[in-house]
């Protein structure tokens, strides 16, 4: 009995040592093979749209094994390679470091999320709060405080001089237009904002906060943060090794542009140093980042959902990428030459890395994390469909200055909503599928703009949600009102160009005296439209708001020039005997010259 007892437990024992021993093995050969599954999707790829990059760095991490590739030229003129010492500039994505700081100084009790923020800023500072309701840190995350925007000294080339963070924020051209908590508008001043409380409240420049609290404990030497890269001479030296292109794969020179709000899009560094605190994120246990862990879960745990639903929207300023996992977040990033893309999975221990020296890239940025993540798979709904017409209408983003000259960037961004087949969407000649009442998702765009939830608001009427704002229903009677009003601003603009060229011919050809006070002022309608396009150029060239002053200023000056005109002309129409053609030359001249000035003063082309 004794003798079959022995044999059995060796036999049994054999058999758990084998069995232990190919469990653990399992593991890993699967995962080595998912590896090598994913990097075969990657490179495929990368292949395939190879005649679309100038230069790109990506990072792949899947459960601790990291695939890196690099493509093309960070200079493709003077063929000078993608390597790993290759920087990028991250855009946007600076902006995680603003809430991993917030989240370190939360861990620490020195932050509330959900007090006023004016508990942490200093008495003097100029806020532009507008409403009595208290803006909260969990507001500046969720871009919902309800500031406005400005295209103006986003970017400068060659700045005259430096301004601290607390300047910039107090010079910036921003208004509060929207009750805190009412609408999700994309907010570089609010998360600038934030990193000034990170300032005030560490008691350190956000530069030196970061520097000690982030690159140092992870070790990212090759990364700055600093507006003129000031904070790390290697990296403004390996900067002036990169060129940028457009989408066109076009040199843009020049490229460097700095950018006065920096902790929203400044950040410059390798491929590799941003793997670092990619893998920080993912860590399972200690991160170096924070004390608790809890406190690394928390920063991924949802914070805001989409209107009446529970799909995910932001979580603590991460954006939610909708995916098959349905829980990445991270940021996407562009500046006047780069573009970049920040995913991670902490559920699957999964994270991506996209850098571009590519204007506005989204085949890469966009393409390879809906490859890695899988697109979003909704779930089944017992919910009968609706009506998809009640969303009919014209919508324009909330995230939009709502007062200067560059509000009329506005008009172009504006999207026609339109009930399609049964109950689904057409926008702006994408198909929308309805999956159930509110929701509605495309097969046209990458997964990053591929959900929209729709939802009625007390105030703005129907509002359209989707990744990074909300759309607001624009009444169609202003709609057409302010297209025709531009439409009319061409037509006075041809008027008085046609009326200068013939009028001129006629005075070499024929000798005919010229009318010099209505010539003059067709004239001044030409010069005035000119400026107009000067100051569009140079917001384009990301000058200084200050730049922009004298130009807009013209525009002041010949308003009151050409209503005194037009009194006179009135005047003289009166007086002299014209012919029933010069009289309505006349009249045309005096209407589009006042048709000008309103538009000037409607669009705010003045300071």
């Amino acid at each position: 009995m004794n003798h079959h007892t022995n044999q059995f437990s060796k036999v049994f024992i054999l058999y758990l040592l084998f069995f232990v021993l190919f469990t653990l093995d399992f593991p890993l050969t699967l995962s080595a093979n998912e590896a090598a599954s994913i990097e075969n999707k990657v490179e495929e790829y990368l292949k395939e749209h190879e005649k679309d990059t100038a230069g790109l760095a990506t990072i792949v991490i899947n459960e601790g094994e990291v695939i890196y590739k690099m493509k093309g030229f960070a200079d493709k003129e003077n063929q000078i390679p993608v390597t790993e010492d290759t920087v990028f500039e991250w855009g946007s994505v600076s902006k995680i470091l603003i809430w991993i700081s917030v989240m370190q100084l939360v861990e620490q009790g020195q932050i509330d999320l959900k007090t006023d923020i004016k508990t942490y800023l200093p008495d003097d500072f100029r806020t532009k709060t507008a409403y009595v309701e208290p803006v909260t840190m969990r507001h500046l995350m969720h871009h919902t405080a309800g500031f406005d925007d400005s295209y103006t000294d986003l970017m400068i080339h060659h700045p005259p001089e430096k301004h601290t963070l607390k300047e910039v924020l107090e010079s910036a051209d921003i208004k509060q237009v929207f009750p805190p908590g009412d609408v999700v508008a994309y907010s570089n001043y609010g998360s600038g904002l934030a990193a000034y409380i990170v300032e005030e409240v560490s008691g350190l420049d956000y530069v030196e906060y970061v520097r000690q609290n982030i690159f140092k404990p992870l070790h990212m030497t090759k990364t700055a943060i600093d507006p003129e890269l000031d904070d790390n001479e290697w990296v403004r030296e390996a900067r002036g090794e990169v060129e940028g292109y457009s989408t066109a794969l076009q040199l843009i020179d020049p490229n460097f542009y700095s950018i006065p709000m920096y902790p929203v899009g400044s950040a410059t560094g390798t491929a590799a140093d941003l793997q670092k605190l990619m893998q920080a994120l993912l860590a399972e246990d200690n991160t170096p980042l924070f004390k608790n862990k809890d406190t690394l879960d928390q920063l991924f745990e949802p914070t805001l959902y989409y209107p009446g639903t529970t799909i995910p929207r932001i979580a603590n300023g991460f954006f939610y990428l909708p995916s098959k996992s349905q829980h990445v977040y991270g940021h996407g990033g562009n500046s006047k030459a780069f573009s970049s893309s920040f995913y991670v999975d902490r559920n699957e221990r999964t994270g991506v890395i996209v850098l571009t020296n590519i204007k506005n890239e989204s085949t890469f940025t966009t393409g390879i994390p809906e490859l890695i993540f899988g697109k979003y798979e909704h779930g089944k709904s017992n919910e009968n469909v609706e009506d998809a017409s009640k969303w009919n209408g014209i919508y324009q983003p909330a995230r939009l200055p709502s007062s200067g000259f560059s509000k009329v960037y506005g008009l172009f961004l504006r999207g026609k909503t339109k009930q399609s087949e049964s109950n689904h969407l057409t926008i702006n000649g994408l198909h929308y599928t309805q999956l159930e009442p509110g929701i509605y998702q495309t097969e046209d765009s990458p997964s990053l703009y591929s959900l929209d939830v729709y939802s009625e608001h007390p105030q703005l009427n129907n509002v359209l949600s989707n990744t990074y704002s909300d759309l607001l229903y624009m009444p169609y009677y202003q709609h057409v009102l302010e297209w025709g009003g531009l439409v009319l601003y061409a037509a006075a603009i041809l008027f008085s160009f046609i009326y200068v060229i013939i009028a001129a011919i006629r005075r070499v050809w024929t000798k005919q005296p010229l009318h010099r006070l209505l010539f003059t002022q067709n004239l001044l309608n030409l010069l005035i439209f000119t400026n107009v396009l000067w100051i569009a150029y140079k917001t384009a060239s990301m000058v200084s708001y200050s730049f922009l002053k004298p130009f807009l200023t013209l525009n002041l000056i010949y308003i009151v020039i050409a209503l005194i005109n037009s009194v006179f002309l009135s005047v003289r129409l009166k007086n002299q005997r014209l012919g029933k053609g010069e009289k309505r030359i006349w009249i045309m001249t005096i209407v589009f010259t006042i048709i000008l000035c309103v538009n000037i003063l409607y669009w705010e082309f003045y300071f």
